[in-house]
């Protein structure tokens, strides 16, 4: 996903450096190689750190895999330093991000449930992977969030997105101008007012309950994208928070149940 948002980034930056240079702006193209370099500079230092604590989580996680084929210990309180420690040195790399609603919330339920585990003195097999799967797909979301900001700093994107109230009355936000690496629930942020739980899923952790004053009742809100090869519309298969926006990208909120 990280090569993906890069390569997409840079054919974009390349394509407008050689139109710009085959205009001789010399203004313009001055600016276009500028933004090819900082985005090439960011794209650098997010990888280099995304590498470093990717290998400290492979080194805990291929631990914990052998122990699991050779059953050498039951009680995993003994691995719980280590995980603590990956921890900390995740939430000093990726602090700018928690300014995030979510990426805080979710960091904060990750440390809640350390913490209660810690706390009882035998974490069980079980418990140490759940950790391990939780810190691992907050990590990954971080990683991914963070060069999309990256990129967005280089990069607009156009989107449309609409909110059903299920009442016969639905408002539309066309053209609505987003930073790349910008999420679903970022942009319904943008557009509304809104609340929302934290749950333990995977990808996404967020879960609306209101949108400008409309809560989760008898009907819940639930997200949509429009398929441009179907021409249809399609459920939200994740949580919005791990929906990236795509320019040209039409959304939809309807309260439904």
């Amino acid at each position: 996903m990280l090569a993906t948002i890069v390569w997409a980034s840079l054919a974009s930056a390349f394509a407008g450096y050689y139109y710009l240079q085959n205009g001789s702006n010399s203004q313009q193209l001055t600016s276009a190689q500028n933004s090819i370099n900082t985005l090439a500079s960011n794209y650098s230092e997010a990888t280099n750190k995304y590498n470093l604590l990717l290998s400290d989580y492979g080194s805990l996680n291929y631990t914990y895999y052998q122990d699991t084929l050779n059953a050498t210990f039951s009680n995993y309180t003994i691995l719980m330093p280590v995980l603590g420690n990956l921890i900390a040195n995740f939430a000093r790399n990726y602090t700018d991000l928690f300014v995030q609603a979510d990426i805080n919330g979710t960091y904060h339920q990750l440390l809640n449930d350390y913490e209660n585990s810690l706390q009882k003195g035998n974490v069980t097999e079980d418990e140490f992977g759940s950790l391990l799967s939780e810190y691992y797909n907050l990590f990954s979301v971080c990683a991914v969030r963070e060069l999309g900001l990256s990129v967005s700093k280089v990069s607009t994107l156009s989107v449309d997105i609409a909110i059903d109230y299920g009442n016969g009355t639905t408002k539309w936000f066309n053209q609505t101008k987003v930073p790349a690496g910008y999420t679903l629930f970022e942009l319904t942020q943008k557009i509304a007012t809104i609340e929302f739980s934290y749950y333990s899923m995977g990808p996404g952790h967020v879960f609306v309950t209101s949108i400008n004053g409309v809560e989760n009742d008898a009907s819940y809100w639930l997200w949509y994208y429009w398929n441009l090869n179907d021409k249809s519309w399609v459920y939200g298969p994740v949580g919005c928070d791990a929906w990236l926006m795509q320019n040209g990208g039409i959304y939809e909120w309807i309260y439904e149940n």
